[in-house]
């Protein structure tokens, strides 16, 4: 499904957006270091760490994809492009034995089905200031801090619905 542009990629690549660039600004800032962490939750073909990483604010870009033919082909994307070899990474993992707490934001179009498991996956392993961007579907116990259509970005831990007044 093909999405009208307003500042964004078209498919998929639409949950790095112009309007939560900003978001990505403000916690580039309100990190203690300078190394910013990506990663992308069932990366496929890779275009979305590709964008990341041709974005400039993260020290490296990280994609996991349990299908090893997509695996494959971001591998192969990678290696034909020079200039992100020291800015990307590609692993053929089952994100649930993964852990992701080093990064400091991740994007995910996971389908509904797993949204409520990985919500409190993330809850237990991201670090508070941490940003979660979702494409389509949102976390059934989160609450998102903006409303982009069918994007959702949270920020950790103020997404967690228990923290409402």
């Amino acid at each position: 499904r093909r999405w009208k542009s307003r500042g964004r990629i078209g498919n998929r690549d639409s949950i790095i957006s112009h309007d939560s660039k900003s978001e990505l600004v403000n916690i580039g800032a309100e990190s203690q270091s300078k190394n910013l962490k990506f990663v992308d939750i069932g990366s496929g073909d890779g275009r979305v760490v590709f964008r990341a990483a041709r974005e400039g604010t993260f020290d490296v870009s990280v994609g996991y994809e349990i299908n090893p033919t997509l695996h494959l082909f971001a591998q192969f994307r990678r290696l034909v492009t020079p200039k992100y070899w020291s800015t990307t990474r590609f692993y053929c993992r089952d994100l649930w034995n993964t852990p992701l707490n080093n990064y400091n934001v991740v994007t995910v179009y996971g389908l509904a089905p797993i949204m409520d498991r990985l919500g409190r996956k993330l809850e237990g392993e991201l670090k508070p200031g941490s940003i979660v961007v979702s494409n389509v579907f949102p976390f059934p116990k989160w609450r998102s801090c903006t409303d982009l259509g069918n994007v959702y970005l949270y920020r950790i831990p103020d997404c967690y619905r228990e923290n409402e007044k």
